[in-house]
Order: C-alpha cells, then structure tokens, then sequence
C-alpha cells in the first residue's frame, strides 16, 4: 500500500515521504505520533467502487431544505409562510429520494448510504436515508414511507428551537424531541411524522426518554429511526475514539429487545454496510487488503482483496471464521487511517 502525499507532523516536519510502502509498523507509529489520515494509491480494485444511494444533487437538495429549516431562528420557524416554502419542498424531495433508494435496493450492502457526520444537518441526511433503507427492506407500503421520511429527517429539529438564556438551554437539552413534535403540530404536518420525532429516544425497555415509553407503546417507524440515529452516532463517535466499527453492530446485538426492537434491528443490520467498498482494512493475519464486497447477513465479514507481487487473493470471510478484521487504516472518500 503506497502512501499518495508526503506526511508531515504538526511543525511540518517531514515524517514520510509520498511513495513510501505503508507497513504495520508505519501505521502503529503515525497513530502514536496522533496521524489519523493519509491518502492511499489505491491499486485497481475492480467493481469495488460504493455507488451513491441517491444522486449528489438529491442529496445536496436535501441538505439544504433541511438545512434552511434547522438554521432558522426560532421565532421564525414557526411562521406560517414556511409551511409552504420549506415544509411543501421537503415532501417532494423525500418523494424522490424514496423512489431513488427503491432503486438501489438490489444492491444496497455495496451502495454509499452514510457520508462523515459533521453537523447536525449531515446527521439528519444519514439518519434519513438509513432509515428510509429499512423501510424498504421490511416492504412498507408508499404512505409510511413518506412518514418515515419526513420524522426521519426532522427527528432533531427541536434542537434547533430549544429555549436559551445565557447560551444555555433553558429545559433540559432531553426534552428537543417535544419541541420538535410541537413544532410539526404547529405546521399541521402528519401526526405520525410528529411522534416520530418525539419517540426517537425512546427505548424498547422503557429506558429512553422524554416519556420512558416501552417497546410496545412506540410507534414501528420511530423504532427504525431510534436504530438509525443511534447508528450514525455510534459511527461517529468510534470514529472520533479510534475505536473499532464491529464494536457497534456487537453492542447493537446485544441491546436486542432491550434498548432496540429486534425485528427492526435484524433489518437494519441486514441492510446496512458496515464497511465502505474500496476502505483498506488489516487483518488478524498480519495481512492489509481492500473490501471489494459485503455479505448479505454478514455485516462483518466481507470479501477482501489481499494484493502480492504474483497478484492478488480474495478472502471470503464468511468461510473463513478464524480471520478478522482488526482495524480500518483508510476508509473510501474519508482517508481515514484508524476506525
């Protein structure tokens, strides 16, 4: 694996040199010296390109509609002019952006779902079309899709209207998913879009707030976007740690009827990739290989693409339970090199 750029260190000094081979050594030593990302010269990895879920200009589309709502301030928000500009937009982009992820279905497990979460408006997009994905998979019918979209979206758009004073919430910072319910009532949007966004922290054991309402009493869509919002946050901050992704589908597996419904968390889990196409992991073998493809039913183990000087092997992993994956050193279009 050769090193795209020269790499340096804080005070620019030259630590190594584009075209270098990146070793094991190499990668524990830029860690130590706090290098979490490196450009890669990707060898020709065919057909192991991610696929956008839906098109860049849908999801740009999408981005700034729900970005011109959560930015605005709050005694305009609840206007009834926006109704019309923002609120009537946002139904005929998730109109499309539903048919666009229907598409994909077929190959959903190799699709780019999630980009870098960095704002709450990027988590809001993630969260979306992660659920949206779910939707499909359970085979919801049009109208719940279209409810799912919407709450899906806006599940966190209290934060953006919480009281401050100071600069400090004025409730607890817990009660958003209120303030985001009373803002959809005030819009007349779908009473099922509204519980959505307030049963997003809910729990199936009663654990979650605001109302500690138990997995019998929340609504199924706000079961799937309570899966997808904890994901994309869980992603995040694993990321931010260094810590390793399977620790999320492991923790998630084991919250099963617990903190999360296990029929919606079997589909989630089945539909969504856990590793991006192209992203150079390391092996329990000493090995360093590319993932070209994802398992159906075997988020963690995909095919990986081990390169030599003869050529090249691909490991199923599904057949071989004594490899694993040990870490992320550069996930596709983030030049990641921890996980």
């Amino acid at each position: 694996m050769v090193i795209a750029n020269d790499i340096v260190d804080n005070n620019n000094n030259l630590l190594l040199e584009k075209g270098i081979t990146l070793t094991e050594t190499y990668i524990a030593r830029l860690k130590h010296l706090g290098i979490d990302r490196l450009s890669i010269e990707h060898p020709v990895l065919e057909n192991a390109e991610p696929i956008p879920i839906i098109t860049e200009d849908l999801r740009l589309e999408l981005t700034l509609c729900f970005k011109a709502l959560f930015t605005m301030k709050t005694e305009g928000i609840f206007t009834t002019k926006l109704q019309t500009m923002y609120f009537r937009q946002l139904s005929t982009t998730t109109e499309n952006v539903i048919s666009q992820i229907g598409e994909s279905m077929p190959t959903i497990l190799n699709a780019e779902i999630r980009q870098p979460t960095t704002d709450n408006v990027s988590h809001a997009v993630n969260v979306c079309l992660l659920s949206l994905v779910t939707g499909h998979y359970l085979k919801l019918p049009r109208p719940a899709l279209r409810e799912l979209a919407i709450g899906s979206l806006l599940h966190d758009i209290g934060k953006s209207i919480i009281p401050l004073i100071d600069g400090k919430p004025l409730n607890s910072p817990n009660m958003h998913p209120v303030y985001g319910r009373d803002l959809l009532r005030c819009h007349q949007i779908s009473s099922t879009a509204a519980r959505i966004v307030a049963e997003h922290h809910e729990r199936y054991n009663g654990s979650g707030f605001p109302l500690g309402l138990t997995g019998k009493t929340t609504h199924p869509l706000s079961k799937i976007v309570a899966v997808a919002n904890y994901f994309d946050n869980a992603v995040t901050q694993t990321a931010a740690e260094g810590r390793p992704l399977p620790e999320i589908i492991e923790n998630l597996l084991a919250s099963s009827d617990i903190l999360f419904d296990q029929n919606t968390l079997r589909a989630f889990i089945h539909t969504t990739p856990i590793y991006t196409l192209g992203s150079m992991v390391a092996l329990s073998t000493g090995q360093t290989g590319y993932v070209i493809q994802n398992r159906a039913h075997y988020p963690l183990r995909p095919l990986i693409r081990v390169f030599h000087k003869a050529g090249h092997d691909d490991i199923d992993m599904a057949n071989q339970p004594s490899i694993a994956i040990t870490d992320i050193i550069e996930e596709r279009n983030q030049e990641s090199c921890s996980s």
